[in-house]
Order: C-alpha cells, then sequence, then structure tokens
C-alpha cells in the first residue's frame, strides 16, 4: 500500500469557482461530475504552460482540452465539452492563474501611438453567463428544428478543415492556368460538403406532425433536398449563435488623441488557426 505524499496539503487548491454558460445542458453522460452553478477551477501548472507553447497541439485542440482537464477536475473530457463553455473555462483558468487583469499593447490606428491597456476578464465570464443559446428554429406551421451546440472536438474539426480548404483555396493563383478552375471547382464542392456536414451534426432533431425524427441519414437526405430558404434559415440561426458567443470586441481609448479601437479578444490559441 502506497505511503501519503507528504507534501499533498501543498497541492493546487480552487483560485476561483464559476458557472457554466451552458447551465450543464449539452454534456454527454460522465463528461461533468458536479454542479454546473459551482465549478472550481485551478491556477495552470508548469506542465500546463508548457502545452501552450506547443505548436501541434495548439492546432488540433488537444493543450486547450487537456489544460481544461487539468484546471477544472469537474470536466472529465474537454473535447466533449460543448463549445459555449469554453471561452468561459478559459477566461476563469487564465484569472485563477495570471489574475482578473489582461494587459494588451495596442498601436492607435488614428494616431499611431502605443498603448497598453489592462482588461478586466471578470466581466467577460458575466457576459458569457447572461446569454441564452437559441435551439429552436420553426421553419413553417408544420416543422421545427432542434439544435444543440458543437462539442469542442467538433467545433475544433470544422475550424481546421474549413481553415485548410480557404488556405488551399488562397494558393489556387500559383497553379498554372489550366488548372486553376478545376482545383477551384473541387474546393467549392468540399466546402458545401463540409457544411452540409456541419449542418447534419448540429441538428439534433427535426419535429414533423406526430413524429420527431432525429436519424442523422434522414435528416442529412433531407437537408439535400431542401429548399434553398431552409437551408438559409439554418444558416442564419448558427450564424447568429457563433456571433453572439463570441467574446465581444473590446473597446479601447487612446491615451494621446482619444480616439476609440477596437480589439478582437481570443483566448483560446487553437482558435487562431480558425
Amino acid at each position: 500500500m502506497s505511503q501519503p505524499n507528504p507534501l499533498q496539503k501543498y497541492f493546487r487548491q480552487p483560485k476561483i469557482f464559476i458557472s457554466l454558460p451552458s447551465k450543464g445542458l449539452y454534456y454527454e453522460p460522465g463528461t461533468l461530475l458536479g454542479d454546473y452553478n459551482n465549478v472550481p477551477i485551478y491556477a495552470m501548472t508548469g506542465m500546463d504552460e508548457i502545452l501552450f507553447k506547443t505548436p501541434d497541439a495548439l492546432y488540433s485542440g488537444a493543450a486547450t482540452a487537456k489544460i481544461i482537464e487539468s484546471c477544472c477536475p469537474y470536466i472529465k473530457d474537454a473535447n466533449k465539452i460543448p463549445a459555449i463553455d469554453v471561452d468561459t473555462l478559459i477566461v476563469a483558468i487564465r484569472v485563477a492563474t495570471y489574475g482578473d487583469k489582461l494587459s494588451v499593447d495596442k498601436i492607435c490606428v488614428e494616431c499611431g501611438a502605443d498603448n497598453t491597456y489592462d482588461i478586466p476578464l471578470g466581466g467577460i465570464i458575466d457576459h458569457l453567463n447572461s446569454l441564452k443559446f437559441e435551439n429552436i428554429l420553426s421553419i413553417d406551421d408544420e416543422m421545427q428544428i432542434r439544435i444543440k451546440p458543437l462539442s469542442y472536438e467538433q467545433m475544433t474539426h470544422y475550424s481546421i478543415e474549413n481553415f485548410k480548404l480557404r488556405k488551399t483555396l488562397a494558393q489556387v493563383d500559383t497553379l498554372p492556368d489550366e488548372e486553376q478552375q478545376p482545383v477551384i471547382n473541387q474546393i467549392f464542392e468540399d466546402l458545401a460538403e463540409l457544411q452540409l456536414d456541419l449542418f447534419t451534426t448540429i441538428i439534433e432533431s427535426v419535429l414533423i406532425p406526430g413524429q420527431q425524427v432525429s436519424d442523422k441519414s434522414a435528416i442529412q437526405d433531407w437537408l439535400k433536398n431542401s429548399e434553398k430558404v431552409t437551408f438559409e434559415k439554418i444558416k442564419d440561426l448558427i450564424d447568429k449563435n457563433r456571433e453572439e458567443w463570441t467574446i465581444p470586441d473590446q473597446k479601447l481609448t487612446c491615451g494621446s488623441c482619444k480616439a476609440v479601437n477596437t480589439l478582437p479578444l481570443v483566448l483560446d490559441q487553437s482558435s487562431f488557426f480558425a
């Protein structure tokens, strides 16, 4: 029988407690163990910080997932958590590790002055917790669609695939003229297939008179044969949720000329590839 570690009392302790914006919904069984409204958050370890400097782990999203699991013991598989909780967890981990202020440098677009700002992160957590994920879309009097957030793993997958296709599209000009159009056509076909697959993944069920359809193959077949306006309604709701759940751009006032500058705030470093 192993002896208790005499250093155990010096192990990390929770620094803050947060609520999850998802309210504990959309979690697969066994993924979240504990009260969604009182989630303990620990500071990062030295090993966690090393992960954030590993390009392959960042690109795949593995670094973010492992750090969430390290700093939030309630979460047993961060790849399976709803993506709408990820930013809140990352912000909370940063607060637990470095404090509530995030120092950023921003060159003023008006006068060129170099400014340093301290952005309070606690307000971002409060903002994300105030949001509600819209999961119901009525197509007409007979059809209602229920959607769900992507998991972090799914979000990372679609972001990477979209990034790769658009990067290939940006490189088409390097090909001989006669080869460009077939490659462009294939890329747009692949983008359309990727969007179809994304919609199929996000749609949880389709309610029609007397039946609720959850079979993914049936849903995908319907999407392929639906009218353009239906496809656009689904896309609009997905885009609306994505924009709503993005950390708001920060409005920063230049210390020299008082112009207001806008700074997008991306804290999930895996998102830099999206």
